[in-house]
């Protein structure tokens, strides 16, 4: 049975690194999905397809002197090139084509983020919230196997030190996941590597989190062992206060009787 015990523990051991290291990924898309975080690397990016595609800043200079007069008597003013519809507030022409320019495309950003316009099918808000949900059922999982080594282990603190250990392991290889990725062979790696732009966060979150619940394992361990010691040493402690009683009763009786009595259990 012990054997048993063993091998399971190794097998649902293996299965919480490998989740605890698909957990870490999860969270580090989850992370760098946010839209303040991907957004300046989105500008820079989809700045180039713009550019390439319809070159937005010769439009618009060629359209700013039209711009300024449309904006005499109304509030926004709306041109469309390529299929893509630009709305420009009148305070933005206000503050020179360069403005106007960059809150084009910021606008287009926020618009191919959120979905309202497609880029090879790509979709920032379906993939995010697609990830953040595989993220939870990990997390799900991760505790289901932790219960799991608790039972199977011995010493329950040791469910605690060997948790601890692979979710510190498991972080590592956030350190390195940038220039792994570097190494990817297409011109699509280095947008890629956007989707990881958080991994030194996470890794900070991951390993300092496994630091913890390895401490409370070490805790749980030494004063596990303290207790024992101290139990030992208070039996001990009992047990010969007791021959202190004995021998003191019979000193006791020895001065009063002037007879020599023997005690019990000495």
């Amino acid at each position: 049975m012990g054997a048993v015990k063993g091998i399971l523990l190794v097998i649902v051991s293996v299965l919480l690194f490998v989740v605890f290291l698909l957990g870490n990924v999860l969270l580090t898309l989850d992370k760098s999905l946010d839209y303040e975080t991907i957004k300046p690397e989105l500008v820079s990016n989809v700045k180039e397809v713009i550019e390439d595609k319809i070159n937005i800043s010769k439009i618009i200079d060629e359209k700013f002197e039209a711009m300024e007069l449309y904006c005499l008597n109304n509030s926004e003013f709306i041109f469309s090139e390529e299929s893509y519809t630009f709305v420009i507030p009148c305070d933005v022409v206000a503050g020179g084509t360069d403005v106007v320019i960059d809150y084009s495309i910021g606008s287009f950003v926020d618009k191919f983020y959120n979905g309202e316009i497609e880029y090879d099918g790509f979709d920032f808000v379906k993939l995010k919230d697609s990830v953040n949900s595989y993220f939870y059922i990990a997390l799900v999982v991760a505790l289901v196997l932790f219960v799991l080594v608790f039972f199977l282990v011995e010493v329950k603190s040791n469910a605690f030190i060997i948790s601890g250990s692979l979710l510190t392991i498991s972080s590592l290889p956030l350190i390195k996941i940038e220039q792994f990725l570097s190494w990817i062979p297409f011109d699509f790696a280095e947008f890629f590597i956007v989707f990881f732009s958080e991994a030194n966060t996470v890794f900070l979150i991951s390993f300092i989190t496994g630091l913890v619940v390895l401490a409370v394992g070490i805790v749980m361990k030494f004063f596990g062992v303290g207790f024992k010691i101290f139990d030992f040493v208070n039996k001990f402690n009992k047990k010969g206060g007791g021959n202190k009683v004995v021998k003191k009763v019979f000193v006791q009786e020895k001065a009063t009787s002037g007879k020599s009595v023997k005690p019990n259990n000495l």
